[in-house]
């Protein structure tokens, strides 16, 4: 989520509220140390610890003992608090949050640094932050209270996905009344991996008692105590608060019930106005002392609350930043929503929709809709939103946030405020809901474009629907030809250059113009866009995020690749430290380094990604990033698998586009497979696929296309002639494909097109062709350094340059062809060293003369996971020292691209 308010780009944008469920609870007045079960309820001693015992026993205290203690010995260690509400898009946020926050405590820094791609079956958030846990070189600690309150079945999925498939150092604890059915832990018990702390270790002793009590009971009561209360913690706490509140001592009962104990030992001993109190501020699930002023309509809040000596120790402080807030104990929360709502239905309806106008006034849009919800006002959680600013709620605080607002808009609410069906079509859309979304922005009767003359109310709702089209357009693969695309550009130029729009709006139109330059290769006037857009984005660090990732494809494009290493790097810091919520933004980040590296002539370590990330296809992705993942996983598969792995999944993701209805990449991935049809020698089903797909006969025309439908489909097509052996069409295929990279400044599709060439007049047996086009190549290399096109055709290429430097050892371009051959023989190099992603990330900051503390702050590990990484690297180097390390990676080529 991003910022909802004013304020500097860099302050971090996720709402207080969100900070509180993933802050380790402080120690309560009366504070009882137990060493010997904290020793017990270590979550370091093994791989799950599992605290399990009815209300009141003292888990969540001792739990985040075990938690500070943990922090304080520098183990990063993350807490969640679950609730019903978290289904498993929202635990999977919170998981992936918690872990986050943890890791830069340790770090010194916000973010678990460029996650990749999760493996396993939960390619989501949580397995973005695992596998950077992975990487940390020592215990990481993952803590989950309340756990009871997990009803989904798939949100206990997940956590049984913890559990079965999490890294060996993560070690995780839960704290339940008891365990959700669906996670296993019968098998981690039974191999002496977990360990279950009942409600029988977690009773206070005699002795404890008494220690509780400060030594201040007689042996007779000390002994009547333990006997009614069975040292329960909660039980004793409430007796304390008696004794110390002066106020007689009523002899305990048997409490059946839980309920018995607020009934006779809380809720009998307040004053009328400290109940009304009480049952007021039970419906905040947090809370601060203006908030409840606010709400309450008092002064006196803070002290009212500090004045509740039977509050002591279930109340729980929790600080943020320079703000005091609390929660209660969720056993009084529950009780108290309970009787307010049993007692005065009204009151609390009242006090709910008081929360909601309060929270929707500091900006707190989701929290306040989920109060207006519970106030029975749906109708003002769609106004809440509304106001807001429907789905431009998405552009100041990124797509989770509206996510979370559309799970609170109910239909009929959407009915009555129509505006609001955009907000359900871009969930839908981030979804990965297509179809349904295009279905329901069908249905929603959207403005056929802007009008310059419509009043301010129908501009602004057609701007609105501009930004929603715009999603489908991106998102779902729209060709450049199509009448949408064709509308949605319009509008973004009339938006862009409107008076009537404000700051936020003039953005997105100014990025959504930019982005579109990007697409059709108008590298130019991406620049431009980008420039502006920033200007409106001056205190948005989402959209900035965006901006940068555009300015690195741009970079990418033209073959500047040190330019697109620094734009994504911006990217990816944005995304690491403030919306690690959001697993969209990392991912795209690193599918695109990852398409930098191989066109740089990286050849992918074990670190890259096998797969489409699992955030790109559940969550969506534009047009650019989804094609830029699927080449990539296209080469690995290629290098790894041979062409029939990776025709194999170059099936699978046609199927998957083609059921998606995503007719651009549809076309873009057709043109890849035809390409691997050829490079395996199949020509004859190379051309059988590219009729069956419906791709034009006569080749591409780049003004109905974007750039990199444009440059596969003509690659796939050149690979086609040059293996049926019609020369001639060839050549004119490859001075097309050349003069289209020119024209358009696209230096890395010109590379591809001159190593294809020099294929091409070798196997036309054109020796002067071939060298021409060589020379090309190696004067084009000293600005665009892609060394990947010519490895990709390695085998025609490489005696093309052993007879250039036979020849022409001294010509000014010798130093590249050398540069070149070094990396094709280090390209069929088996002994070559496989790293994996975060090793080659170290090995690039070590060669920059990067120390320990310097790495670690800018990749989000400690001091001590920096030197892990290192003592791999060493090992797979065959190194001793950090320059022997850094020169033997430049020996292998694995510092490629100026590295």
């Amino acid at each position: 989520p991003g910022p909802t308010g004013e304020g500097s780009a860099d302050r971090r944008p996720l709402p207080w509220l969100l900070s509180q469920k993933i802050a380790v609870p402080e120690r309560v007045p009366g504070f009882v140390e137990r060493a010997s079960l904290a020793a017990l309820a270590m979550p370091t001693q093994r791989r799950l610890t599992v605290l399990t015992a009815p209300g009141g026993f003292g888990k969540t205290t001792l739990l985040a003992e075990c938690c500070r203690r943990l922090r304080e010995e520098g183990v990063p260690t993350a807490w969640i608090s679950v609730d019903e509400q978290d289904d498993p898009d929202v635990l999977d946020t919170y998981i992936a949050y918690a872990c986050q926050s943890a890791a830069g405590a340790v770090a010194g820094r916000q973010g678990l640094a460029d996650p990749g791609a999760a493996g396993g079956t939960a390619e989501n958030c949580t397995g973005l932050a695992l596998r950077e846990i992975a990487g940390f070189g020592g215990p990481f600690v993952l803590a989950i209270d309340e756990l009871e309150r997990i009803g989904n079945p798939d949100s206990v999925a997940l956590l049984d996905f913890l559990l079965q498939r999490g890294p060996d150092n993560l070690h995780l604890a839960f704290a339940c009344r008891m365990l959700p059915g669906g996670v296993n832990i019968s098998a981690a018990v039974l191999e002496g991996r977990a360990r279950i702390v009942s409600a029988n270790e977690l009773r206070f002793t005699r002795s404890e008692t008494s220690e509780f009590f400060r030594g201040k009971l007689s042996r007779s009561r000390l002994t009547a105590l333990m006997s009614e209360s069975m040292g329960w913690p909660f039980a004793l706490r409430v007796s304390r608060n008696e004794m110390e509140s002066g106020k007689p001592k009523d002899p305990y009962a048997s409490r059946a019930f839980m309920e018995n104990w607020f009934e006779s030992r809380l809720f009998a001993r307040l004053g009328a106005a400290d109940r009304e109190f009480l049952l007021d501020i039970g419906l905040f699930e947090w809370m601060d002392v203006s908030l409840l002023d606010e709400v309450l309509e008092r002064r006196d809040s803070g002290r009212r609350i500090d004045a509740l000596s039977v509050l002591a120790g279930l109340i729980e402080p929790v600080r943020d930043g320079g703000t005091d807030s609390w929660r209660l104990h969720p056993l009084i929360r529950e009780q108290c929503a309970r009787r307010r709502f049993l007692e005065t239905p009204e009151r609390f309806r009242t006090v709910h929709r008081r929360i909601a106008d309060a929270l929707a006034r500091r900006g707190d849009t989701v929290a306040a809709m989920r109060h207006a919800v519970e106030a029975g006002e749906p109708d003002l959680a769609g106004g809440i939103l509304d106001r807001a600013g429907g789905v431009y709620l998405m552009l100041r605080d990124g797509r989770v946030r509206l996510q979370a607002a559309d799970r609170w808009l109910g239909e009929a609410v959407i009915e009555a405020r129509p505006q609001l069906a955009l907000v359900r079509c871009a969930s839908l859309v981030l979804s990965g809901r297509l179809e349904e979304a295009r279905e329901r922005y069908r249905s929603a009767c959207p403005a056929a474009g802007l009008d310059a003359d419509e009043d301010d109310a129908a501009f602004a709702s057609a701007a609105a629907d501009c930004v929603v089209r715009g999603m489908i357009v991106l998102y779902g693969g729209e060709r450049l030809d199509s009448e949408l695309t064709r509308t949605q550009l319009a509008d973004l130029g009339r938006l862009a250059e409107s008076p009537r729009v404000d700051a936020l709006t003039r953005g997105y139109a100014e990025y959504g113009l930019c982005m579109a330059a990007n697409m059709t290769g108008d590298l130019g006037a991406v620049g431009r866009h980008a420039a502006r857009a920033r200007q409106c984005f001056e205190r948005n660090p989402y959209m900035t995020m965006y901006v940068d990732i555009q300015l690195g494809q741009a970079a990418m494009a033209r073959g500047r690749a040190e330019d697109a290493e620094v734009h994504y790097r911006q990217a990816r810091q944005i995304a690491t430290r403030n919306y690690v919520v959001d697993a969209v933004p990392a991912a795209v980040c690193e599918v695109l380094q990852h398409e930098l590296d191989l066109e740089r002539g990286g050849c992918g370590g074990s670190g890259s990604p096998a797969r489409i990330p699992g955030a790109l296809v559940t969550g969506g992705t534009p047009f650019s990033a989804y094609a830029a993942a699927c080449a990539g996983v296209l080469e690995l598969k290629l290098g790894r698998d041979g062409a029939d792995g990776a025709l194999a999944a170059a099936g699978e993701m046609l199927d998957y586009v083609r059921r998606a209805r995503l007719p651009a990449l549809a076309d873009y991935l057709s043109a890849l497979r035809v390409s691997l049809l050829a490079i395996a020698g199949r020509i004859g089903e190379g051309e059988e696929a590219w009729a069956s797909a419906g791709l034009p006969a006569d080749g591409p025309d780049p003004s109905r296309r974007w750039w990199r439908e444009t440059e596969a489909l003509w690659c796939a097509r050149l690979r086609l002639a040059i293996g049926h052996g019609r020369y001639e069409e060839a050549r004119g295929l490859a001075r097309g494909l050349r003069g289209f990279a020119t024209e358009r400044g696209l230096g890395r599709t010109l590379m591809r097109a001159l190593a294809l060439s020099m294929v091409l007049e070798r196997r036309a047996g054109e020796g002067a062709a071939a060298r021409q086009q060589l020379e090309a190549y190696l004067r084009a290399w000293r600005d665009a350094p892609y060394a990947g096109p010519l490895l990709r055709e390695r085998a025609e290429c490489r005696p093309l340059v052993a007879a250039y430097l036979t020849s022409r050892s001294r010509s000014p371009l010798g130093e590249a062809a050398r540069s070149l051959m070094a990396a094709m023989e280090r390209a069929d190099d088996p002994r070559r060293p496989v790293l994996s992603a975060r090793e080659i990330e170290v090995l690039r900051r070590l060669a920059g003369g990067r120390r320990d503390k310097q790495i670690a702050a800018e990749l989000g590990l400690s001091p001590h996971g920096v030197r892990h990484h290192l003592r791999k690297l060493f090992a797979k180097l065959d190194a001793r020292s950090r320059a022997e390390a850094v020169c033997r990676a430049k020996e292998a080529g694995l510092l490629t691209g100026g590295s």
